[in-house]
């Protein structure tokens, strides 16, 4: 009995230790996403000239999970009358780090650039994306470097906490 809780205890820490790589290995991808994204979001705004509506639903076409379920959210929630645009962004913006691995500085970037999306000329707002995407850009190689040194150190914590607490409790 003793032996099935301590290989249930290891396996548990291992899966910890693992899904903790897993999410640093995906965050990066994650951003590369948003950046595509906004890069589509400009080509439309500024070229095909549509509405945000019909840019957030191209763009969720064009987009894989869970960037895809963000931008069809929005587009989504902009057909409800009246809708307020921040609190569906706002709202949408939390449901993709539920969704996805982004973190609260990938948050404060997408919450931020809502308040100016839909505000301005089609310059400006143009300016407001490639600020935006340079902010990601950013975080993008933050978030390389943490997988590159913490990736392999999570999976080794896990496996090495599992053996401690093991160790421990016998």
């Amino acid at each position: 009995m003793k032996w099935i809780g301590a290989l249930l205890l290891i396996g548990t820490a291992t899966t910890i230790g693992f899904e903790w790589s897993n999410r640093l290995k995906q965050r990066p991808k994650h951003i590369r996403q948003v950046i595509n994204a906004l890069q589509v979001l400009e080509a439309e705004m500024v070229y095909s000239q549509v509405s945000l509506q019909a840019a957030f639903l191209i763009i969720a076409q064009k987009s894989p999970d869970p960037i895809r379920l963000f931008f069809q959210g929005m587009a989504e929630q902009m057909d409800r009358i009246p809708f307020d645009f921040d609190q569906i962004w706002q709202e949408q913006v939390s449901q993709l780090l539920i969704n996805s691995a982004l973190q609260s500085s990938e948050e404060e970037i997408l919450l931020q650039f809502g308040k100016s999306l839909g505000q301005h000329d089609i310059e400006q707002q143009q300016k407001h994306i490639h600020l935006t995407k340079v902010y990601l850009e950013n975080q993008l190689t933050e978030a390389q470097d943490a997988y590159q040194h913490y990736g392999k150190l999570s999976k080794t914590l896990g496996v090495l906490c599992g053996l401690f607490l093991v160790l421990l409790f016998i």
